[in-house]
């Protein structure tokens, strides 16, 4: 019955799935792709093996496997989230109807399954296709046997759709508290979904990371200027942990920082602005969900440009460790497989959260607001929402290589590409202020008196 029931939601609310399915899309073909890899040296001497550069594909493979595992739940958690708010009054619905909790659950992970299914054939079929390309280009930096060749992706493809969804299926059961937890009749009464501030668990879950992150950050700033590449590794394993903790307690956060930057909103502009600062003080819990893949995305990649710079002002000589051309290229791949998983994540959460407001704006054009007036409020609220992603980006990024300058150079100021940086924080702008501006052009199409009512 759940199976049924599962399916014909899909059927009826695609576009509330379509961010979930771009997710899991790129996990199933990320994970086809390094298992496609991981194989295609088999068959290859020994010998022609030690003469490549770099950490070899084992190692390529098992930090490119764990970053996706990690990013994809978190993406999956995310967008999984905002399928649910599209079809939260049904299932509040169902559990006044005597759906158990246990059943809701059960309905929503085989929403996930199903949504698996229906991507493992095209992710797989682009797994394929981005090994051979990945193969060619490692080849092409000695980072690969020339020889070695991609072999059957049916056995990677069948461990990617399996790990997939697993992944899915943990995030959709995580996901199910926010309609299982309320009594039936408090979950029907909110139509959208509960904003609850964060739960103690998940407070002191941001602790330990913050906790954990802290501790490598001094690891990183402790080690001697001969081990640089030591050095560079626990400054970003320090950043991903640290945003692990904003991610945890973003939320909270949200709500902190938006009080300074929404009045340096309302002072310079004092009518637009005021409105805007005004909704993203209402919705700064829900605004967590967009603000965290920028900081994300932005804190990284920040903290992979500043790391390069400090160690080539540090070093002496040839390039090498972190300051190769190999490790710096693996890093850029990184980051591109992080941000194609925050692109989704930002743009569907954006879509949604605009989306959500066609009643208020058509409210504010029955009051007299014209569809420029309206443009302009969401133009600001999503440059503030750009602006609070780069912050916490921005303080991860000189935690963590503060403490790697430290230890390349013995200062805590360390060597920023302003260049680099400026080109992170203006596609963070990007691709904020043009999604939010489509979605809000979207959602007023009707007349304001039907989206009204």
């Amino acid at each position: 019955m759940t199976a049924v029931l599962a399916w014909s939601q899909l059927r009826r609310r695609p576009a509330g799935f379509a961010g979930l399915a771009a997710a899991l899309l790129l996990a199933v073909a990320t994970v086809t792709a390094l298992g496609a890899l991981l194989g295609a040296e088999r068959g290859v001497s020994a010998a022609e093996r030690g003469q490549m550069r770099g950490p070899g594909l084992g190692l390529i493979v098992g930090a490119f496997g764990e970053i996706t595992v990690l990013v994809a739940f978190f993406v999956a958690l995310n967008t999984l989230g905002f399928a649910l708010r599209h079809q939260y009054r049904d299932l509040a619905l169902l559990r006044t109807l005597a759906a158990t909790p246990r059943q809701i659950r059960q309905l929503l992970r085989r929403q996930a399954g199903l949504t698996v299914v229906l991507v493992a054939a095209p992710g797989a079929l682009l797994g394929a296709a981005a090994a051979r390309a990945l193969l060619v280009a490692l080849q092409h930096r000695a980072m690969a046997a020339p020889h070695a060749r991609i072999h059957s992706v049916l056995p990677a493809a069948g461990v990617a759709t399996a790990a997939t969804l697993l992944v899915a299926v943990a995030a959709a059961s995580l996901t199910a508290r926010q309609v299982t937890a309320p009594a039936p009749a408090a979950a029907l009464a909110d139509s959208s979904g509960p904003d609850r501030r964060p739960g103690a668990v998940r407070l002191l879950a941001a602790l330990a990371a913050l906790t954990g992150g802290a501790l490598l950050v001094r690891l990183a700033a402790t080690r001697p200027p001969a081990e640089v590449d030591k050095a560079a590794q626990a400054t970003l394993l320090a950043a991903l942990v640290l945003l692990v903790a904003v991610a945890l307690a973003g939320p909270l956060l949200t709500t902190l920082v938006t009080a300074p930057l929404g009045r340096v909103l309302r002072t310079v502009l004092p009518v637009t602005g005021w409105q805007a600062d005004a909704n993203l003080r209402g919705y700064a819990r829900r605004l967590a969900s967009a603000v965290v893949p920028i900081a994300l995305l932005t804190g990284l990649s920040a903290t992979m440009a500043t790391t390069t710079g400090t160690a080539l002002r540090a070093t002496a000589g040839p390039p090498g460790g972190a300051t190769s051309a190999t490790d710096s290229w693996l890093r850029q791949a990184e980051l591109g497989l992080l941000g194609g998983f925050g692109a989704i994540a930002t743009v569907t959460t954006l879509v949604t959260l605009t989306g959500e407001r066609r009643r208020e704006f058509a409210l504010l054009r029955l009051l007299g607001a014209t569809r420029t007036d309206v443009l302009r409020v969401v133009a600001l609220e999503a440059a503030l929402t750009a602006a609070l992603g780069l912050l916490l980006g921005g303080a991860v990024t000189a935690a963590t290589t503060g403490a790697f300058s430290l230890a390349a150079t013995g200062s805590p100021v360390p060597t920023v590409p302003v260049g680099t940086c400026a080109r992170i924080a203006a596609a963070a702008v990007l691709l904020t202020v043009p999604t939010a501006l489509a979605a809000a052009t979207v959602a007023m199409r009707r007349p304001p008196t039907a989206a009204a009512g």
